[in-house]
């Protein structure tokens, strides 16, 4: 047994990082879901051009060109962005079906500069919703205080969302009400809400490189006992383990078929070298694992026995004792600036790539 559907025996998915044309022309994505039982994908703008830079797209822009569909690189980026994610989305249909909605998801980042402004953002979300038009699309929107309301406007009209940037308990919490509002919306309009998800993303590797070099006499990183703190708060909130909360109570009145708050762990900044002790360590049912090919193929043929998130009961006195002299929110609103600089760079990068495409 390798290492996916080991993972999977823990009641863990595996999504990979990376997805572009030349998974589906050299048969890739196929083989992941058939041999290794791959959950899902995620497009990213780096890998994106880097397709771009090789040989990939070039029949697209040769259409885009040919038939005068070519007004500039965002028009070009929304036209090869939506045609993978069509692709990818069915090839995922399956997954996405049999796991009756759970599993099977296609995400993509929203164009980071559309994030600046809750408008601009929720007119960016709908516009690539309409346009893939399939189900198991998941949009990425940052966890952040000016784009919650549009993460609870976005399940509200139905569209899938993946709320990344959550560095800790708070803000899961904060995403938590917002996907809750979503659903109490649609309840109110007797719509059905069994067919609406959300997610929560987090970094792992971001959050140890900003915190690990403060914290001192800890024999584990603090991204691993913040993800056991997140999770007992998932089993809180959403599988009805201890005490009750306010949230918690508004969840148990929902409507029976609602999808959880599920958590995901992105260990694709990671090292692939220095994957493994994260991987055995964020084993936790219910939970995703996003890595990248790389760390995948280094890995692929081991079977896993995992230290899951569940046996440390203790985890919230760990991540306290470790901070005494660390304001955590200061961190987290520092690293949320810097993902947030980093990904409108990378885009920018790739639409420079688009436009050199366009000229030759």
């Amino acid at each position: 047994m390798n290492l996916l559907p080991s993972l999977r025996r823990y009641g863990q998915s595996v999504w990979l990082t990376g997805f572009e044309r030349g998974w589906i022309s050299r048969g890739e994505l196929q083989q992941y879901i058939e041999s290794d039982g791959l959950r899902g994908v995620r497009s990213n703008f780096q890998s994106l051009q880097v397709a771009i830079e090789g040989h990939e797209y070039n029949r697209d822009f040769t259409i885009l060109a040919q038939q005068g569909m070519s007004r500039n690189a965002r028009s070009d980026y929304n036209y090869l962005i939506v045609r993978d994610l069509q692709l990818a989305a069915d090839f995922f249909k399956q997954v996405h079906s049999q796991t009756q909605g759970c599993n099977g998801y296609v995400q993509i980042d929203l164009p980071p500069d559309a994030l600046l402004q809750p408008e601009t953002a929720i007119a960016a979300a709908q516009d690539i919703w309409q346009s893939v038009g399939w189900s198991n699309l998941l949009l990425r929107i940052p966890a952040t205080q000016l784009l919650l309301p549009v993460i609870e406007h976005l399940i509200g009209n139905r569209i899938n969302v993946n709320a990344t940037l959550v560095f800790s308990p708070s803000i899961y919490e904060q995403v938590f009400d917002s996907y809750l509002r979503g659903l109490e919306s649609l309840i109110q309009q007797g719509k059905l809400v069994s067919d609406v998800v959300c997610f929560t993303t987090v970094p792992i590797g971001r959050l140890d490189r900003a915190i690990n070099p403060l914290i001192t006499d800890t024999e584990t990183s603090f991204s691993v006992m913040q993800a056991k703190l997140l999770y007992q708060h998932y089993r809180n909130l959403c599988q009805r383990v201890g005490e009750a909360f306010p949230l918690e109570i508004r969840w148990q009145s929902l409507s029976e078929g609602v999808k959880p708050l599920r958590l995901v762990w992105d260990c694709t900044d990671i090292p692939p070298e220095s994957a493994w002790r994260y991987i055995q360590t964020l084993v936790a049912p219910e939970t995703v694992m996003m890595l990248d090919t790389l760390t995948l193929l280094r890995y692929r043929e081991i079977s896993l026995l995992p230290a899951l998130l569940t046996d440390d009961e203790q985890v919230e006195q760990l991540v306290t004792s470790g901070l005494s002299e660390i304001s955590l929110d200061e961190r987290v609103d520092q690293l949320v600036n810097e993902e947030m600089a980093r990904s409108l760079n990378a885009f920018q990068q790739l639409l420079d790539t688009i436009e050199q495409k366009r000229r030759r």
